[in-house]
């Protein structure tokens, strides 16, 4: 009997071997293992097939092609550029370079490698089989480009003398192979046949960052030689975060992509550049604990800089009078011409100084405050509390300090008395504190119109221009008094539910309302974008309104960031609303 098992283990252990033999031989490569080195960004796909047919059908694609943003965008200078250099990819390749080719070329595990931004140079290799190759439309219009030799493996090139631009494509060992220069897609032969030369797997900044990937599979991954992208003159002119100087410390990024139903999830490494600074350290989740179900937006940062603190709570909280910006579509009057003076002006008395009268900081109390408290964390909320049937959309807002040290509760108050009254009263009208008392403990009210309440605890303090979002606070705070020690330096919750839909596209309607009634501004830019009617639509009950439509099934996106030194990750969760 123990005979009989020991055959049976022996074969089965045979069986595993051989199996796992052959699906090492028959497995395909990696694709960033064929791409010549030297990519500054690489996009790799388990299923492009798969991701192309998704955003064809969606609904989320057919709004957005019919909004704003997509007529903006078609009438852009970038947009113009894009355009421009798929045609001259047209006539190098003979065909028309447009969503049908795409479709055509798209296979399962895919991978492209971009060499140039300027001049749009890359290569791409997708997983197919030969019959799908030979029924592309390049492969049937083959015998219109050159034929070369790469060792044992003909490719095709074309190139299109008036624009120098160039098409090539290959098929070898169920890759199909395209690119914009001969010398890319012969590299990726080379490496189909077994050469052992340098490859982009082998790259450092590529390396370093696929070592920290949580997981090996992804629907989508994207890596980003951010050392040699960020001082290229196009990411500075084209990328629409505009934070260029905070993009300088890094010298790589990798963002994985995994899809659900319910929700996308992507996954993000950043590696600083040797020597550069630590931004924050600490953890926020306590804070963002207390945040109320209802809030439409919160973050929370670790370590603040404490002008940051500052300038936060000024813009929030205290600064009570609203500031109206008109844009001005006229050029500016010419300058008047200086007199130095007359004959008839010799009353006038110039040797002495004028009166200046002295300027006092009425930040000053609160800046101290702030500095012997030693800040460690800081909390901001946005609520919407207004019904469907309300005409005005009210944003109540609330902020929470985490400090070292236990805050000074008479202190606090005057200082924040010192910081308002000078935009309030010439006296203490409107700026006693009262004392309240909830079910959650005490906090104090301005005594005035001016809605604004503050609450002081052992090591937090809470300010709010709405009574019952404080009152949530300090219940919120009952519950999670403690820190914790997961190492999340930054987080942030946006709830996009239909019900915040509706009271966002009311505040931007009142935004672009202020100008004349939605109607949009002269062009005078240079790169101004135009709406479907070939006017430029308003930017916020237009531009980011339509965006909003566009992903309406998006109803929460949330963030975490762990900033651990010379390494920072990023957790983004997109929650889709799904039948």
């Amino acid at each position: 009997m123990k005979r009989l098992a020991w055959i049976c283990t022996s074969v089965l252990l045979l069986v595993l071997g051989v199996w796992a033999a052959v699906d090492l031989v028959t497995a395909p490569p990696d694709p960033a293992k064929l791409l010549p080195d030297g990519a500054l960004l690489y996009i790799q796909a388990k299923d492009f097939q798969g991701l192309l047919n998704d955003w064809n059908s969606s609904n989320e694609k057919r709004l957005w092609l019919k909004g704003d943003d997509y007529a903006a965008f078609s009438r852009s200078r970038l947009f113009g550029r894009l355009s421009q250099a798929q045609s001259e990819y047209s006539t190098a390749a003979t065909i028309p370079t447009d969503e049908s080719l795409l479709t055509s070329v798209a296979g399962q595990q895919s991978a492209l490698a971009l060499y140039d931004i300027g001049n749009l140079e890359f290569v791409y290799l997708t997983r197919m089989d030969q019959a799908r190759i030979e029924a592309t439309p390049l492969w049937r219009l083959r015998d219109k480009f050159e034929q070369r030799t790469e060792g044992n493996t003909q490719f095709y090139v074309r190139q299109d003398v008036q624009s120098n631009r160039t098409a090539a494509f290959a098929a070898r060992d169920g890759w199909l192979v395209l690119g914009t220069r001969a010398d890319l897609v012969a590299g990726v032969i080379d490496r189909l046949q077994g050469a052992q030369t340098h490859s982009l797997a082998g790259e450092s900044w590529y390396a370093d960052t696929l070592k920290l990937a949580k997981s090996p599979a992804a629907d989508l991954r994207m890596a980003i030689n951010l050392e040699k992208v960020v001082p290229s003159p196009y990411f500075r002119s084209y990328w629409v975060q505009r934070n260029i100087t905070e993009m300088k410390q890094y010298r790589a990024a990798l963002c994985d992509l995994h899809r659900t139903k319910q929700d996308y999830r992507e996954e993000r490494v950043l590696l600083r550049k040797p020597g550069a600074t630590t931004a924050n350290s600490g953890d926020v989740q306590s804070l963002m604990a207390l945040v109320p179900n209802d809030a439409v937006f919160s973050s929370a940062l670790a370590a603040p800089d404490l002008d940051r603190v500052l300038a936060e709570v000024r813009d929030n909280i205290l600064e009570l009078k609203p500031e109206r910006a008109q844009a001005i579509w006229t050029a500016p009057p010419a300058p008047q011409q200086v007199n130095a003076g007359s004959a008839a002006d010799f009353e006038s008395r110039i040797d002495v100084a004028p009166v200046i009268v002295a300027r006092t900081d009425p930040y000053q109390s609160l800046r101290a405050i702030l500095t012997s408290a030693q800040p460690t964390g800081l909390l901001n909320i946005y609520a919407t509390p207004s019904s469907k049937d309300q005409m005005f959309v009210t944003i109540d807002r609330a902020i929470v300090i985490q400090s070292a040290t236990p805050w000074n509760a008479e202190g606090v108050q005057s200082a924040i008395t010192a910081a308002i009254r000078p935009g309030l009263t010439a006296s203490q009208i409107g700026v006693e504190w009262i004392q309240k008392t909830a079910p959650a403990g005490n906090y104090f009210a301005l005594d005035g119109q001016v809605q604004m309440f503050l609450a002081v605890g052992a090591t937090r303090l809470f300010l709010s221009t709405n009574e019952s979002l404080l009152q949530a606070l300090l219940a919120k705070d009952q519950q999670h008094p403690g820190a914790t020690s997961t190492g999340v330096t930054y987080a942030a919750v946006f709830r996009h539910s239909p019900r915040e839909q509706q009271n966002f596209r009311k505040i931007v309607d009142r935004l672009d309302s202020v100008n004349g009634g939605n109607q949009s501004a002269p062009d005078t830019n240079a790169d101004a974008e135009g709406g479907a009617d070939g006017r430029t639509p308003p930017f916020f009950s237009g531009n980011v309104a339509g965006l909003s439509r566009a992903f309406a099934d998006v109803v929460r996106e949330s963030i975490e960031e762990k900033d651990q030194g010379e390494l920072v990750t990023q957790t983004v969760v997109y929650q889709w609303k799904r039948p």
